[in-house]
């Protein structure tokens, strides 16, 4: 059996999802959990760009993933303001970073200091990208998130359900 056959199809189609425990070492290594290093083998992605994330993480892009979002940053003015601001914050503390033949991806102390991790992270596969957060941040956003979580997905997925209830409605009703 291949790698890519006994990830499943999350590793198949390049995507990442989950959530793992990982530790650092002195040197500011992390090492990657399997789930996510057999995705990163199956599609070549050793080389990964960590930058400042939202709420306090870090966000990692592989180099593919990485130059989408650097496409679409230059497609707006360099004269906005606002876009000038997201970028120094966004770009402007990004570190280029190779994994490693024992499956570590060195974080930079800056970006360690910004999230809160010393020793122990938390790592979540999100589909396009992984986010690393502290054990004790990533635990409050969720108890912050909880009561949100199902109008969320109201929000988010509701419409697309609710249409498809309707349909089958005028359906039956026929």
């Amino acid at each position: 059996m291949s790698i890519a056959e006994s990830t499943g199809s999350t590793a198949e189609q390049g995507k990442y999802s989950g959530e793992s425990t990982a530790s650092l070492d002195d040197k500011g290594r992390m090492n990657i959990p399997m789930q996510f290093r057999m995705v990163m083998e199956v599609f070549d992605h050793d080389t990964w760009y960590c930058t400042r994330g939202w709420d306090n993480s870090i966000f990692l892009f592989d180099s593919k993933k990485w130059g989408e979002l650097l496409k679409e940053m230059d497609m707006s003015s360099t004269l906005d303001p606002e876009m000038m601001d997201f970028r120094r914050f966004f770009i402007g503390g990004v570190a280029k970073v190779r994994r490693d033949n024992q499956g570590r991806i060195p974080l930079p102390q800056a970006l360690r200091e910004y999230a809160g991790i010393d020793r122990e992270a938390v790592i979540i596969g999100v589909i396009d990208h992984l986010q690393v957060w502290s054990k004790e941040t990533w635990r409050a956003y969720q108890a912050r998130q909880a009561e949100q979580y199902k109008a969320m997905a109201v929000r988010l997925f509701g419409r697309k359900t609710g249409q498809i209830a309707a349909t089958e409605g005028d359906a039956q009703g026929a």
